[in-house]
């Protein structure tokens, strides 16, 4: 079987202290079939500096205004050939060999649209801090917005992205939020690959970690009104009960016990250390 086209999308915009581990993090792939684009917001540090770096192993780079992440990542997957679409932000990372494993469930179960694998959290300098590992993904707990996936272990079909519309360039926090449900409608077909695929940072600029700032709200503002289109009837009430619901599965599961496991033997080295590659 035809090895599958891969296409990853970097959105850039002034993370020059993370994107050379990113770019490093793809372009040391050793899978053979896929394609690197990077859409930069006209970076005012040294971002563009280090593209340009890179530039003639990217597939494609350019540095212009755009509307925002959603819209560059749009872009990025608009010019893209790949058959299987991921977008890497430019402070996270991929582990070594995740694209051949994702290609290899892919070509195990060629009628999936989303294949996910699990994925932990690093700090600024590259440490373990948290292990996340999901269950096979349930869409019955995602209509309750519970269970998210999480990029950048998150591939599928180009097919489907543009079936439903692509990313919503009005959101700017919870795209991808939006993104899941709109893929949960098209009633997606998910592989989940029990492997850790990639690293999200959490650092004091990343939006993630201004938002968690203030622990006592709900949810983001954005978050809520994407719940609200999606799922307008379900209270408060009944979405806390389905996170406690979903932290049960997770323990009778064992996915927990495990990601503390590892925690506890991960905590306090890099991802290169136990992920590779050694960038």
């Amino acid at each position: 079987m035809n090895l599958p086209k891969i296409s990853i999308v970097t959105p850039s915009y002034n993370q020059g202290d993370f994107l050379e581990r990113t770019i490093q993090s793809v372009l040391s792939q050793s899978y053979p079939n896929f394609e690197y684009i990077i859409l930069d917001n006209k970076s005012t540090d040294k971002s563009i500096e280090i593209i340009k770096k890179y530039k003639e192993k990217l597939t494609y780079w350019i540095s212009e205004s755009d509307r925002g992440q959603s819209d560059a990542i749009n872009k990025g997957f608009n010019i893209a050939t790949g058959e299987l679409l991921c977008w890497i932000n430019s402070d996270d990372v991929l582990f070594q060999n995740t694209l051949r494993q994702v290609a290899k469930a892919y070509q195990k179960n060629p009628d999936v649209d989303i294949i996910t694998g699990n994925i932990v959290y690093i700090d600024e300098a590259d440490r373990i801090i948290k292990c996340i590992r999901v269950p096979r993904q349930r869409w019955f707990f995602y209509h309750y917005n519970v269970g998210y996936f999480c990029a950048p272990a998150v591939f599928f079909k180009k097919e489907l992205f543009w079936k439903v519309g692509g990313l919503n360039i009005n959101l700017h926090y919870s795209m991808d939020i939006d993104l899941w449900h709109k893929f949960r409608l098209a009633n997606a077909k998910v592989c989940h690959i029990k492997a850790y695929l990639g690293g999200f940072r959490i650092h004091s600029m990343s939006k993630t970690a201004k938002l968690r700032k203030n622990r006592k709200i709900f949810e983001n503002p954005e978050t809520t009104i994407v719940r609200r289109k999606y799922i307008p009837n379900v209270s408060k009430i009944t979405i806390r009960f389905f996170r406690y619901l979903y932290n049960f599965w997770q323990i009778f599961n064992l996915n927990y016990a495990q990601a503390w496991v590892e925690l506890r033997r991960f905590k306090g080295k890099t991802w290169q250390e136990i992920f590779g590659p050694r960038l």
